[in-house]
């Protein structure tokens, strides 16, 4: 157990057991000077020095405070055997529930659990807040977790604040008593609302359960704390196939329109897909939205009229970036529509020239030298590619046919960039 967690654990419990020493109503002339210099010091990480001058003001003062924070010092300072030996020396004499704590926790810092619990259960009586949370924390780290859930409920039924609440769903979420767990969250979130660490233990609960339409409902929830989750409960509307409750989330909370690029090819809705891309590309003027529009669009209809416009804005693309796919997809475009096969396999060559052993683009090359009745040619490229990707094996059934078939009528592949996607 780390220190960190110990000091949470008695600013929460202890209250002001961190306090600071008030300044007035002096017990000698420079008092106020030293609680300065002590503050300083702590302030800084110094905690010898300031345990020192805590323990020379107790001393000087006899004021119960500053031996609560010469003890707290020590402990800052991992001298744990020592708390424990001025805790017992201060207890003897005078009771102080922030050194017992203090001392409880340099037992559990040193892993002393039963020596701890002993002293805890001969010390407080049941009605103590303390008593139960340390009973709970102990039996936790002992790993008797069904005993340390009784403490658990029972301090949350003493003292039901968010802590102690969390507390008790963490134990039963180890217990995997989901349900359980379930109802005291939802009573919480009724009352209260949606915060984040409650509505975070709900999601988490429907996650090992597998509620994906809660855990997705919750995620939108927890979104207002951090876009992260409106991402998850869109990944999980997608997987799903829950596409208008992603659409709706994505307007909703005004998510980047980007999404809806992706969400419509998986609906395969290029048109809106690459009317979105447009839009995004106007505002923009960023290039992949072009290219994004170009490949929709072209999914979306291969009309004589779009293939033009995708030709030219191919073209227009390609004097701004050089891209092996690109090259490629023009070339082929190109080539299987029968637009100008010739000028198809130049682009395809310069495709090849930046991924040369790339066997979508060799099947381009061989598919654009059958279009010119280049038959042969055409098979001693095509033949070495082992793909098996369906465009490929009709290119080569064709090309293969081609070599005893004088026939021109060479009909275009519709499907080739149909399920391209970038």
């Amino acid at each position: 157990m780390r220190i960190k967690y110990l000091l949470f654990l008695l600013i929460f419990l202890a209250g002001c057991s961190l306090k600071q020493p008030q300044i007035g109503q002096k017990a000698f002339p420079n008092e106020d000077e030293y609680i300065i210099k002590a503050l300083f010091y702590e302030n800084n990480g110094s905690f010898k020095k300031a345990q020192n001058i805590y323990k020379f003001l107790y001393k000087k003062t006899d004021k119960k405070i500053y031996y609560e924070k010469y003890i707290q010092m020590l402990f800052f300072e991992r001298k744990y055997n020592e708390v424990i030996k001025k805790a017992d020396l201060f207890l003897e004499k005078t009771w102080d529930n922030k050194i017992f704590k203090y001392e409880i926790f340099a037992m559990l810092e040193k892993k002393e659990l039963n020596r701890a619990k002993e002293k805890i259960l001969k010390e407080f009586n049941k009605k103590n807040e303390f008593y139960y949370s340390m009973m709970s924390y102990i039996l936790t780290k002992q790993k008797k977790y069904n005993e340390a859930l009784v403490y658990s409920r029972s301090l949350y039924a003493l003292n039901p604040t968010k802590r102690n609440l969390l507390n008790l769903v963490d134990l039963l979420i180890k217990n995997k008593r989901y349900n359980e767990a379930l109802a005291y969250l939802q009573t919480h979130y009724k009352l209260y609302g949606c915060d984040y660490e409650i509505c975070l233990r709900i999601a988490q609960i429907y996650k090992a359960l597998y509620d994906v339409k809660n855990l997705a409902f919750m995620y939108e929830k927890l979104g207002k704390y951090n876009n992260k989750f409106y991402i998850l409960a869109l990944n999980l509307y997608v997987d799903n196939g829950e596409y208008e409750k992603a659409i709706n989330l994505i307007n909703k909370y005004n998510l980047n329109k980007e999404y809806l690029i992706y969400i419509y090819e998986q609906m395969k809705s290029y048109k809106k897909a690459a009317l979105v891309a447009m839009d995004l590309y106007i505002k923009t003027k960023n290039i992949d939205y072009l290219i994004k529009y170009t490949m929709d669009i072209y999914n979306a209809s291969q009309d004589k009229q779009t293939v033009n416009e995708v030709i030219n804005k191919l073209k227009y693309i390609l004097t701004k970036r050089k891209n092996a796919f690109l090259y490629n997809f023009l070339g082929y475009v190109l080539i299987d529509k029968n637009i100008n096969p010739k000028e198809g396999i130049e682009y395809v060559k310069k495709a090849l020239m930046l991924e040369p052993d790339n066997e979508e683009y060799i099947d381009s090359l061989a598919w654009g030298y059958y279009k010119l009745h280049e038959c042969k040619k055409a098979w001693e490229i095509i033949k070495t590619i082992e793909d098996v990707d369906e465009t490929v094996l009709m290119h080569k059934k064709k090309i293969k046919r081609c070599l005893n078939d004088t026939s021109k009528n060479h009909k275009p592949d519709k499907k080739r960039f149909a399920k391209k996607k970038k």
